[in-house]
């Protein structure tokens, strides 16, 4: 799914609320509508849209009753600061199904076992969830260094650039190398606009250009 698709979806308050009701267990309509206090027929629009994207999906029980459930497992960040905007969507991989541990067979003398085996689960889960929140404290400090020299080389090219375009494009390859193309759709400019300051910052040694992955991109590198 599109990240800008997630967002979208997302930008709907009883659409956020449908989900964190899904990601408890599957529901009827009746009961989403009766828990979040809105109409089944409104549910059932804002249902439809979710199965449209793949983020959900609907099934029937033995009684013909229909009822929803999430299919996918995904990941949206969304990173904004004075130099960025960035969003992106992953799906989160599980084991493949025959690396699972097997659920126990329930049987009249089991209770002792199965209740061993949630509580060592349950450590293992909070032992993951302390190693994600330590990953994500690493990503953060990252992200933070980040910024402070991105902040360091704004200066900089603040410094060196003799005008505005010039300055445009310095921020633009910045970020990441770009071919003539995709300057002019990410700046908003046609491409003859950007020939005289692409061309002054490559005689004066700024800017260069490189084949990457069989491209000619421009890249300050």
């Amino acid at each position: 799914m599109e990240s800008t698709q997630l967002l979208d979806l997302l930008g709907n308050e009883n659409r956020r609320n449908i989900i964190q009701l899904l990601a408890s267990r599957p529901y009827y309509v009746s009961e989403i509508a009766e828990r979040l206090g809105v109409g089944p027929k409104a549910i059932l629009g804002h249902l439809e849209q979710l199965e449209q994207t793949g983020l959900i999906r609907a099934n029937t029980n033995e009684q013909r009753r229909k009822y929803y459930h999430i299919t996918e497992n995904l990941k949206l960040e969304v990173f904004v600061s004075p130099y960025s905007y960035t969003v992106e969507t992953c799906t989160v991989l599980q084991q493949p199904q025959s690396e699972k541990p097997k659920s126990p067979h329930r049987g009249p003398t089991d209770d002792s076992k199965s209740v061993e085996t949630l509580k060592k689960l349950n450590t293992e889960l909070f032992e993951l969830e302390s190693r994600r929140r330590q990953l994500a404290d690493q990503q953060h400090k990252i992200e933070g260094e980040m910024t402070d020299i991105m902040a360091e080389c704004v200066k900089w090219i603040h410094e060196v650039a003799e005008n505005y375009p010039e300055e445009e494009i310095l921020m633009a390859v910045l970020k990441k190398p770009q071919d003539m193309r995709s300057l002019s759709m990410s700046m908003g400019r046609p491409e003859y606009f950007m020939e005289e300051p692409i061309r002054s910052l490559m005689d004066r040694g700024i800017i260069n250009e490189r084949e990457i992955n069989n491209r000619q991109l421009l890249t300050l590198i």
